[in-house]
Formats: structure tokens, sequence, C-alpha cells
């Protein structure tokens, strides 16, 4: 998070722990002078204190595995380095996590986070031990709160600090003045730094009985250095690299060990350490232990709802079916049609079976690659990729052995999996122009579906079905002198098995930027921009036309191709107003289109999901049902709408496709349908939502009876921009035909039971954006405090205008309006100070009150409204609050909930979920909390007894 500068102290540090080892003298630990008051503002217990809070603020940004089967391992080797430190004060604590990359960081007091992928990179236990050490190292150097202290006091003009409270209090202060002096985060002497940091870690790997030579190694190795550390005239002309440099100077501190400070080693380690990186690398676990108590009722929703399955696939024998969400993989046999395991893989990419239909395979955006046997239903192989440039686009081939990857340099590489080495690479393989870059925009913007993001491919890239052949092609367009459009066309295909690229003649290049499929093993059918009836299908390698596909149909501009598993067929994503479509290569005609695109082909029969959620397999000629399946049940993903009765007994959620109710006291599933957007349970057991449109059926409010199983239509919803909050229809429309959004608009708020109109506000000058809590009943506007509608009304205000007068800058800072949702009268308005825009507002509501934000620093910030100021502040999001209760309930890490006390925002309670959260709410009384985890589950818990 920050950029740190190494202070004068540690020359002291530095010099203090170098001179004895350079003399030979007996291995003593180093001493480490007591940096001044100056220096360093904080102790070592009130380094502690600081990591807590910068912990707190970031560990939401990822997951921490904490599992003792897979971190006992790195606990103890942190263990073994910290016995041979010099006595100190501060806590070190050893933790796991998941990361897109290979790396470890540190925080004040003793936090060492190392990720997964690191563990997957390191060849032996005295590389990690290295690795470790250096953290130590910046540790012991205390140059965290050394940095911390610049900041502190440069930033705040803070020079002491007492207490854990006073520490957080200023650690918040800190990040709320980020905006204003930007360039002061941006100082330190960060090379030098690491130096330091090694030099102390060499010393505690050494005492600590490890080969102090490994680290040197890995270091080279994961900087690709290739050895090099700087000679005389790379010195003297500046053109020594920081990373050679850092290896020199490692390799100058391995000089100086005596060897008085080398321990010796215990055998079979090596064994040992295989065993455990094979234990983290293969690790599929949630990563978090379950603990909860004051639970009065635990209910699971039975059936549960099912997410949208997004990739279906036979195997390439017929036997096997895959069926991928977005949190998981469900295996089925096709005869009968029935779930064999499910493999647990959120967010990854759309997995494969191999050619052998033995195995299924598949790979994540943080290039984590499986291999799942279906025979042993059972994890075979995992593996971790490291790519020091990160990958923009990659894709795994059928067999599960190479991955290809777009770098951040648009480098295009090909990489062995089980090594990591690379097989081949291209630099430079594609330059986007600024045109290319608007279209790849417009298509993201005009493809979104409500929160659903469209998947956007930087090239266009494929394997054969067997692994044989890579292929990757785009065409670029940009502008030349003359202001013209001019063309240029990537294209390559490279032979894994015989590691050439194939020679591209004639045409081939240009047809293959253009868009292409493999059909089978040996034939690639490529798409031609100027005659899309003459698209051809080429052999390989000759890379010779054997037939020509009438493609024209098909909008290439953003569709995306693909073949059937077996059968001479075709399938286009999208395909004129279907998400899918096929044509059939013999007849080449368009003859089957769906709504859904998750769909597959296997000679007669096609696969696809029915509308309740099931697969069902259909005849190809008559698209007759032939079977169908349940599938088993998956996490809730991104929730559209969610609801909860006020006495607890109905909850509704609603995904992208579709959604459902619960009885919760029976523990059963009422009604199952399409996806709604919005939800309120009334008083007379009836349920209302906002159903979109679909297909014929118009946009309507729809009334659901919990008791009769009846639905209704209660009105039809014509206009473009509306929501539902709750018992409430926001509608928000330009005041003239025609009008802007932006400014001249009118807010209209109707009664969803009825869709009567219950207010109505213009707003000729700035729109504001809006927030409603319809539990609660209030609404909140906000404006930039620069607007002119928000200067008018401060000035209408003579406290809020001599608040506002007190305000430092006024960039990025909010106005905030609260209003009666019911009747749109304005209970109240606050100002919110952001530090020159060093945070924004991302979520906001109001309950009787109290005015709750959270923020773009995983923050939320209470304020009162009678009172006109801010009452705390805490790390986290997801905010729940219960003003009978006196409790503020948030969620920081995933799936962990803390409570916190209105009067005084201390933390009352805390409970830790084995999944993540969906919903969370307190009654009416205050004396119950429900919560909705990802995993389908409703909990009640006694409210009274938290904090006891």
């Amino acid at each position: 998070m920050w950029n740190f500068r190494l202070s004068l102290c540690l020359l002291f540090v530095l010099a203090a722990f170098c001179l004895p080892l350079h003399a030979q003298q007996p291995c003593k630990p180093p001493t480490l002078l007591t940096n001044s008051q100056q220096t360093n503002i904080f102790s070592e217990p009130q380094e502690v204190d600081l990591g807590d809070a910068i912990a707190e603020h970031l560990q939401r940004d990822f997951r921490i595995i904490d599992d003792d089967e897979v971190t006992g391992t790195l606990k103890r080797i942190g263990e073994r380095l910290v016995k041979h430190l010099p006595p100190n004060n501060l806590r070190f604590q050893f933790f796991l996590v998941e990361l897109p990359e290979a790396n470890a960081f540190v925080l004040p007091g003793g936090r060492i986070y190392v990720s997964r992928k690191l563990i997957a990179f390191a060849q032996n236990e005295d590389e990690v031990a290295g690795v470790l050490a250096h953290e130590i190292g910046h540790l012991l150097a205390r140059q965290h709160g050394i940095d911390m202290t610049r900041l502190f006091r440069e930033v705040l003009g803070v020079r002491q600090v007492t207490d854990r409270k006073d520490i957080f209090e200023k650690y918040n202060q800190l990040v709320e003045n980020y905006g204003r002096k930007p360039e002061v985060f941006g100082r330190g002497g960060k090379d030098e730094e690491q130096i330091v940091a090694d030099q102390i870690g060499l010393f505690a790997l050494a005492s600590a009985g490890y080969n102090p030579q490994a680290f040197a190694t890995f270091w080279d190795r994961f900087a690709e250095t290739k050895g090099k550390t700087g000679g005389f005239f790379s010195n003297l002309f500046g053109t020594t690299k920081p990373e050679e440099k850092r290896l020199r100077e490692i390799m100058k501190g391995l000089a100086t060990l005596p060897a008085s400070c080398i321990e010796t080693r215990s055998a079979g380690k090596a064994d040992e350490f295989q065993k455990w990186q094979t234990a983290v690398i293969n690790y599929t676990g949630i990563g978090k232990k379950e603990n909860l108590h004051a639970v009065l009722s635990k209910t699971v929703l039975n059936p549960p709802l099912r997410g949208e399955t997004n990739h279906l696939r036979f195997s390439p024998d017929g036997k096997y079916i895959l069926a991928q969400d977005d949190s998981g993989i469900n295996v089925l046999t096709r005869e009968p049609l029935t779930a064999l395991f499910r493999i647990r893989a959120p967010e990854a990419e759309p997995a494969q079976f191999t050619p052998d239909s033995q195995h299924i395979v598949f790979h994540n955006t943080d290039l984590r690659v499986e291999l799942w046997s279906i025979a042993e239903q059972k994890l075979k192989e995992a593996h971790e990729l490291f790519i020091r440039k990160g990958a923009l686009q990659s894709l795994l081939s059928p067999d599960g052995r190479t991955l290809a990857c777009l770098d951040a340099e648009l480098t295009l590489s090909l990489y062995d999996v089980a090594s990591g080495a690379p097989v081949f690479q291209k630099k430079s393989f594609y330059t986007p122009s600024i045109f290319d870059m608007l279209i790849l925009r417009l298509i993201e913007i005009f493809s979104r579906d409500d929160n659903e993001v469209s998947d956007l491919d930087w090239i266009n890239m494929g394997f054969s079905a067997d692994g044989h052949y890579f292929a990757a092609g785009q065409r670029s367009t940009n502008f030349n002198a003359l202001g013209g459009l001019s063309t240029e066309n990537a294209a390559m295909i490279f032979d894994l098995q015989n590691k050439t690229a194939l020679s591209l003649k004639g045409n081939v290049k240009k047809i293959i930027a253009n868009g292409f499929a493999f059909v089978g093993v040996d034939r690639l059918m490529g798409y031609n921009r100027e005659e899309p009836n003459k698209s051809p299908l080429m052999m390989l390698p000759s890379c010779e036309t054997v037939e020509q596909i009438p493609l024209g149909q098909f909008p290439m501009f953003n569709s995306k191709f693909a073949v059937a598993t077996k059968g001479n067929y075709l399938i286009a994503r999208p395909a004129a107003q279907y998400a899918v479509g096929v044509m059939n290569l013999a007849t080449k005609k368009f003859f089957l289109g769906s709504k859904s695109a998750a769909i597959d082909i296997y000679d007669d029969v096609f696969l696809s999901e029915r509308v309740n959620g099931e697969v069902g397999l259909y005849g190809v000629d008559k698209s007759d049902l032939r079977t169908k399946v349940v599938l088993p049940p998956n996490q809730l993903g991104r929730l559209r709408a969610e609801a909860i009765s006020q006495d607890f007994n109905w909850v509704a959620v609603s995904e992208r496709a579709r959604g459902a109710i619960w009885d919760l006291q029976k523990g059963e599933r009422v009604f199952h349908v399409r996806g709604f957007r919005g939800g309120h349970f009334g008083e007379a057991n009836d349920f209302y939502a906002d159903f979109p449109k679909n297909a014929q059926d118009p946009r309507q409010i729809g009334r659901l009876n919990l008791l009769s199983r009846n639905a209704d239509v209660v009105s039809k919803l014509e206009e473009d921009r509306v929501r539902q909050y709750g018992n409430y229809l926001l509608v928000t429309k330009p005041a003239k035909k025609d009008g802007e959004f932006g400014r001249d608009i009118i807010l209209e708020m109707h009664n969803a039971k009825n869709y009567s109109l219950m207010w109505s506000k213009p707003f000729p000058k700035e729109a504001p954006t809006v927030w409603v809590n319809g539990r609660e009943e209030m609404m909140v506007l906000s404006w930039a405090t620069s607007t002119k509608f928000a200067q008018d009304e401060i000035k209408k205000d003579a406290e809020l205008e001599k608040k506002a007068d007190a305000m430092k800058e006024k960039e990025g800072d909010y106005f905030l309006q609260i209003l009666d949702a019911k009747t749109g009268d304005v209970k109240g308005r606050l100002l919110i100070e952001t530090g020159k825009g060093s945070f924004r507002i991302t979520n906001v509501f109001a309950a009787q009150d109290w005015v709750v934000i959270s923020d773009s620093q995983n923050r939320v910030l209470v304020y009162s409204l009678s009172a006109n100021e801010q009452k705390g502040k805490v790390f986290g999001g997801r905010a729940t609050l219960s003003k009978a209760a006196g409790l503020l309930c948030v969620e920081n890490q995933e799936g962990q909930l803390s409570l916190y006390d209105l009067a005084t925002m201390e933390k009352r309670d805390q409970l830790n979920f084995s999944s993540p959260l969906s919903l969370t709410a307190f009654s009416a009384d205050g004396k119950k909390l429900f919560v909705l985890t990802g995993n389908q589950i409703a909990y009640v818990f006694d409210v009274t007894a938290f904090g006891k």
C-alpha cells in the first residue's frame, strides 16, 4: 500500500549488524539501536496496534487460508526463525493468503503474509525460510513504523500516539487525508530498505540453520537476473538494474557470515517440504473456521436456489457432462443423466474434459490450474503458475498441459503447466489502437446487464481439440497520417508437438486475425470480414482452404465461435436475437437458437439449461426433451435482490436468471420464479417483486401470495428508469421530453403494491445520486458540494454554511439530504468531507437518527442526523444497524461479522461463518439478528447474548 523511505537510523542498524559479522566474531544477534522519538513515534507494542489497524483496512482484499493442515508448516518455519532473533516486543504472526502473484509482505508489529503462489514457486524449505527471514528483516528494522511516523508527521502534523484507540483514530485520519498530499505517500528509499531487510534476514536465516545461499538462488530465479550483479561500467553509467544490485548485496552479505552462525540441518526436510507444498497447492477448502454462538435457529434453504449455468460440455466419448456456474463445476453421467460430484471452483474460466475423457481441467484468472480425476472424483494435480508481468487474458489447452497468456506488455506466451517454463513467446503480439479501446468499451457498456459484466477478450485464442495446435489473432484498426483508417493484422498458429510456428501465407493471416474456431483436431475455420459468406475452412498444417462457410448471418463484431463436442455443428455466441445460435456445417444453415448461452451437442442430442435451472438433453431434430436432471446446490452468486420479512418467517433472493421464496418456519421453498430486481414482503402474506421484461411479457410488478401460492400482476412498468426499494418504486424521468437525466429531472415515489403516486419532486439543476432504505422507509440524496444545488441548499442553513466554511478543499466532498421515503419530507442534511477525494461514498443508508456510509476505503462511517456530526468509524462493509439494540453490524473479512456498540463504537462480539454472507438484518425490536450465507443457510441469533 505504501512506499517506504530509509531513514538515517536504519544506517546505524545496518552498521551494527554488519560490522561484527565482517569481523568474524562469534554469532550473536545484531544490536538494533533504539530509534529516537523523532524517527519513530511508535513503540513496538504500538506498532502491533498499528499493524492491526492496517490489517482491518486491507484484509478484505485477499483471502486468508486459516487451516492448520496447510498453515502449520509455514508457522513452524517462522517460529524457528523468530527463536534466533534479538529480544523484542513484536508479535510475529504468519499468514498464508490467496493472491494472484508470488509475493510476501508485512504489516507493522509482526504480521507476515505469504501467498500460496509463492509457496508453489519455491523449490525447498530453505527458500521459503529465506523469504520469511527477509520480511522479518523489514520488521526488525522498524521500517514501517519509521515510514508511518513520517506520514503521520507530514500529512497530519502528528508527533506522538498513545493507546490503541488513538492509533486507530489517527490511522483513519491518514486514510482521510491521502488526497491532500498524495505525493508524500510516494516517497521512500524502497531499494535501500530491501537491501537492509536482506542483510538482517540472512543473519536470521543462517542462525536458524537454513542454507543462506538458498535465498540468493531464490532471488536470482524470482527476479530473472540470471546471475547478473552489475559490473564496473554498468555501475559507472547507472545501468545496473535494481534487481541486479540487490543480488550483488545479497552475495556480499553471504560472504560476511561467520561459520558460527550456521546450525546443523536435520535430514529428511526435502520430502517433508514437497508434501507440504503439494498440500498447499492442492488445498481447495474455504480457508476459514466457523465460530458461531447465540444461535436461535439454523435453517437450510430447501430446495436451494440454483444459480445460472454458464457453461455446458460433453466429454469427447459422450459418457460424461460438466455443468459449470459461478461457484463450481458439476460432473454428471450422461446415461443415466445424474450428478456424480461437484468441484468447488469460484470464478473459474470455462472447464474442459481432457481428450481421453478421464479428467476435467480448468484454471482461473490467478493462473491456478487444476486437474480432477472423474473415476476417483478427486483432485489429481494442481499448479500455481507465476508470470511476473501478469495476465490480461489466458487460455488452457484441453489436455491441461499448456497455458496461453497475454501479459500486461501484450507479449503472447505459451507455458508448460507442469514446469512453468515458457514454450514460446512473441513480444508485442498485438497493439490495440485508441479506436479498438473505444470499441471494447462500447461493447462492455452495451452488453452489460445490470450487475453483469461482459467477458471481453483482448485477442482471439484457441487450441485444437487434442492440444496439438494453438492459434491466436487480432485485427487492429488505426488512424493513418491522412486521417483515414488502416488495419494491422496479428496472427499465428503454433504446432505444440513440433514446437514450431506455421508459415501463414497469402490471406491466411488476415483471415485468422478477423476471428476463427478450431474444427476437430486438424481444421480451422477463419472469418472473412470482406466476404463473410466465403469464410474458409482450412486444413492444418498446410492452411489450404477445403471448404467455404457462409457466416454472413453472424455478427462477428462481437460473436465468438466454437464447435460441438461431436457433430458437424458450429456454435456462435451471440447470434441475432439469441444468446447462442447453431449452424449445421453440412447444410450451411442456422437451425437452432437459445436464450441460454450454455449449450453443447453430441451426435443427435443437445445439452441446455432449462428455465427452472434443470439441465436437459434434447433431440437435435425436434428439440424434444429426452431427459432432465436437477443439479446439486451451489453457492449464491451476485444477488440482484434480497428481502426478509419483519418476523423473519420468510426470505426471498434472486440472482440474474431466477429467484425463490422460502418459508423459514417450515424450511421449504414456496415459490421458484424467474429473476426479479426488487422485493417486498407486505402485511397480508403477499410478496411484491419487480420482474424484468421477458420475451413477450413486459416489465411488471408481480404479487405472490405466500399462503395460496397464487400470483398475479399488480402493474406494468412502462418507465425505463424505475427501481424497487422494498415497498417503494422510485421513478427518475426528465422534466422535459428528450431531456437529460443528469439535470432537470423529476423524482417520483410510487407504492409498489398498486403503483399509486406518493410524492414527486423536481430537480431542475443537478440530479442527485439516490439511495433508498425500504426497510427503514428513509432515503438519501447526494450531490457534490461544488454543484449549484448543493451550494444553494447550504446557504439556507446557517449552521450548515458555517460548517462548509470550516471545511478545507471542497474537491470530492458531498452534500447529503435525508428524506422520509413515504412523504418526501426533508429530515436532515449532512456535509461529508473527504480530504480532497481521499475516499468516495459507495453506499449510504439512513435509519431513524443514524446515517451510515460505506466508503471506497473499506470503512463504515456513522453519523448522527440530529447532532449533524460523525459518531464513529470502523473498517468493513455490508453494514446493518439497530437503534433498539444499540448495535452496528459490519462484515470485514469475507464471512466475518463484527458487532459494535453504537454509543462507544467499541467491538462487542464477532461471528465467523464458513461461507460468504448474502443478507443481514436486525429485527424491529433489536433482539434478533438474521444472517443468510452464500451456502444458503439462514441463521437467527439472540442479540441479547452477544458480548457475554
